[in-house]
């Protein structure tokens, strides 16, 4: 990836904004400690300069001139202005010219303007205090703030120091992490494009980076998987398609040449078209099921669904096999003696379970036997139809439910291979899952809500 490009990602732009946002914080924490520390700093002077004050307003003219006269006492007490002034107004120790205006009430004063300092012809800020003497007179100290002031200019260029590195410390991670995003978009579009293109082996790069685009990427490869194998399943389905309708087509056409070719009787003729006529119905069963599989699928879904009994279902589906399992010498059982609510379509569940009771008996010998259960399970439905017929063999269990897919021990009896197809698709449709394991001997499909234990 070029580099210009990682300035224009969004990760680098979202570290931008995150800099700025560090950067003003940074300020405004900056901003609040220097008035805080600068406001402490001149209360602590002032009052530093009120206590000295008020210790001298008790002693002598004698007393305050020993104490303000010699410049190692003014060093002493830090003091850079002392003016004296007695009762009669006249300046025993300073200079009058540079006494500010300020109240003599013994309070610290921060003037506006700046005073030189004492043999100085510096001009610098100062912190004044004026108090009434004991005799009449006026005392007024100053102290210049210069390391107020030096404290202000280093928080000031400690901010400058620190802010610049950190927000390029901060920019300079959002250029890794905008990088590395924009290396890894780049591999997933690369290969989106790829499956575009044709190769629908490819899947999306999934990684620990980033929790979040793995997630994606894995429900994004989960779904190729299933377009993959419905795609297969279709191809598959399109090729069973054509062979089972190619058969009786076939058979029905050469049976109509063959009576228009030859000098046949009404009889004669009548009989080929019956035996064409069972060719067209083979295929009309195979297209109406095919049809019925996608009405399920994409029809109308929760506006058809009600609250009905499948236990009652289950009993009604007893009663219509029931005389055929006995003419084929199966014997039926049915256990659906309490109710079990669902809510869902009656009659697509009914074509359900007709589907597996169907194929039960049509692989069941006789002398066997055929069991539909319906009860509730942890307050869910549950449904099992079982037999003790020629069974499923272990490989095919997974392919059973495929369309078209007809087992070994099928053989010769009729069928299209789609009615359990239709069956997991209802089930699928009503939030079942329908399974298939072994009966010892037969076999036994399930209804069941995951997770549920395996009832008794």
């Amino acid at each position: 990836m070029r580099i210009p490009e990682v300035f224009r990602a969004q990760p680098f732009r979202l570290a931008l904004a995150f800099a700025l946002a560090v950067s003003f914080a940074t300020m405004a924490a900056f901003a609040f400690i220097y008035v805080q520390v600068s406001s402490a700093e001149f209360q602590r002077v002032g009052a530093r300069l009120v206590e000295q004050a008020a210790e001298a307003q008790g002693d002598s003219e004698t007393e305050l001139r020993r104490a303000f006269e010699l410049p190692s006492a003014l060093d002493i007490r830090r003091l850079d202005f002392v003016t004296l002034i007695d009762a009669h107004g006249r300046v025993l120790i300073g200079e009058s010219s540079s006494v500010p205006s300020i109240p003599v009430d013994g309070q610290a004063h921060f003037p506006k303007v700046q005073f030189a300092k004492i043999g100085d012809s510096v001009r610098e800020p100062v912190v004044f205090v004026a108090i009434r003497l004991a005799d009449g007179g006026t005392l007024v100290l100053g102290r210049n703030l210069r390391e107020v002031y030096f404290l202000q200019e280093t928080l000031l260029r400690v901010l400058g120091i620190a802010l610049l590195p950190t927000a390029l410390f901060i920019l300079a991670i959002g250029a890794i992490i905008a990088r590395r995003a924009s290396q890894r978009f780049e591999r997933v579009h690369g290969a989106i494009v790829r499956i575009m293109n044709g190769e629908l082996d490819s899947r999306l790069p999934v990684s620990t980076e980033d929790r979040d685009i793995d997630k994606v990427a894995h429900a994004v490869n989960l779904m190729l998987d299933e377009i993959a194998r419905l795609l297969e399943q279709l191809k598959n389905a399109g090729d069973t398609i054509a062979h089972d309708l190619r058969t009786p087509l076939a058979v029905a056409r050469a049976k109509i040449e063959r009576a228009l070719n030859n000098e046949t009787s009404i009889e004669q003729l009548r009989e080929a078209l019956e035996e064409t006529l069972t060719q067209i119905e083979k295929v009309s069963v195979t297209v109406s099921a095919i049809l019925r599989i996608s009405a399920v699928e994409n029809g109308p879904r929760e506006t058809r669904f009600r609250g009905f009994d499948l236990a009652a279902v289950c009993a009604q589906v007893f009663d219509f096999y029931e005389p055929l399992a006995e003419l084929k010498g199966v014997t039926m059982v049915v256990d659906a003696a309490a109710p079990v609510s669902l809510r869902g379509d009656q009659d697509l569940m009914r074509e359900a379970v007709s589907n597996l009771v169907d194929n039960a008996i049509k692989f069941t010998p006789a002398g066997g036997a055929v069991r539909i259960e319906a009860l509730t399970i942890n307050e869910s439905p549950f449904v099992r139809v079982s037999d003790t017929g020629v069974g499923i063999p272990p490989q095919e269990r997974t392919r059973i439910f495929d369309r078209f897919f007809r087992g070994e021990r099928s053989g010769q009896s009729p069928g299209h291979g789609l009615g359990l197809s239709i069956a997991e698709t209802i089930a699928n449709l009503h939030g079942f899952t329908l399974t298939v394991e072994d009966n010892n001997p037969g076999a036994r499909f399930e209804f069941r809500r995951s997770p549920l234990p395996s009832p008794d």
